[in-house]
């Protein structure tokens, strides 16, 4: 049984599979969805109704699937193209923590000095928290950007990923197979690249799957408490903070908490389908 089908066999790892293709696809045709006058929802997310005060706060109608924000925009459009940023800075702010993480985890097989300058700088990285490391650098650059947050993001989560890493490639480098392969004469790179990374990646690359969820809601924390994603870009963690402002309008509260709960709970239903496909793999 390959590692495809162990995955298909766990209980709800193919719904949330499906959950977050749904997502995608929502996200790759927000501008023909919700991108003008010729679309199924005839407003941009930045386009304002010109209903003058009355459409200010409005709720659901037929004009307005979703209601209508404290500027007049459509709701539904900017859910729909939320999507975007939020499927944006979660998958690319775990690719670059994965990799980051990877590759100082693996770094802990070079040598015990290398071992022990490498875990000091995990330690480290474990001592910033996203938030702070976020106004640090709007501190220096005086805005926030889409990309800003996801390395925000990024630079301080890979330490946990660096640690899981670490732990399990000392466990495979003292493994029988690698012993074997060193007393055959084969090199570091070598034992490095294929004796040890093929399994000390594993609790890396499930992490990755459990940690899109975790960036989706940093992201949309973020944005909420205005250290995120800026205005006027439409975004989940915008929507809350306006239904916030407005007094927890149910239009502007519900939508986004459904669509963030629907994406965590999927990246988690697929990060459960990934460990047990993985981890049945290693075991065999």
């Amino acid at each position: 049984m390959n590692a495809w089908q162990r995955f298909r066999r766990t209980p709800g790892a193919r719904l949330g599979l499906a959950i977050l293709v749904g997502f995608v696809l929502l996200a790759a045709a927000a501008d023909l969805v919700a991108g003008g006058a010729h679309t199924l929802i005839p407003y941009g997310p930045e386009e304002q109704h010109p209903g003058g005060v009355t459409a200010v706060l409005a709720p659901p109608s037929r004009a307005h699937w979703l209601g209508t924000d404290d500027r007049g925009r459509d709701v539904a459009a900017r859910l729909i193209h939320g999507t975007r940023v939020a499927l944006l800075v979660g998958p690319f702010a775990v690719a670059l923590y994965v990799a980051l993480g990877l590759v100082i985890g693996l770094g802990a097989t070079l040598g015990r000095a290398t071992d022990f300058v490498l875990g000091r700088l995990v330690e480290v990285g474990l001592m910033f928290p996203t938030l702070l490391l976020l106004l640090a650098i709007q501190g220096v650059t005086s805005s926030t950007s889409l990309a800003e947050v996801t390395l925000a993001i990024a630079l301080t989560q890979w330490p946990h990923v660096a640690r899981l890493t670490r732990a399990e490639a000392l466990r495979v480098a003292a493994a029988p197979h690698v012993e074997a392969a060193r007393a055959v004469g084969a090199g570091r790179a070598r034992i490095l690249g294929v004796h040890i990374f093929p399994l000390a990646a594993t609790p890396a690359l499930t992490s990755a799957a459990f940690g899109v969820g975790q960036a989706v809601l940093f992201e949309t924390a973020l944005t909420f408490l205005g250290f995120g994603v800026p205005a006027p870009t439409a975004s989940w963690g915008e929507l809350l903070a306006q239904a916030q402002a407005s007094g927890l309008q149910p239009w502007l509260l519900v939508p986004p908490t459904v669509a963030i709960a629907l994406v965590v709970m999927s990246c988690n239903l697929v990060g459960d389908g990934v460990r047990a496909a993985l981890s049945s793999g290693a075991a065999a």
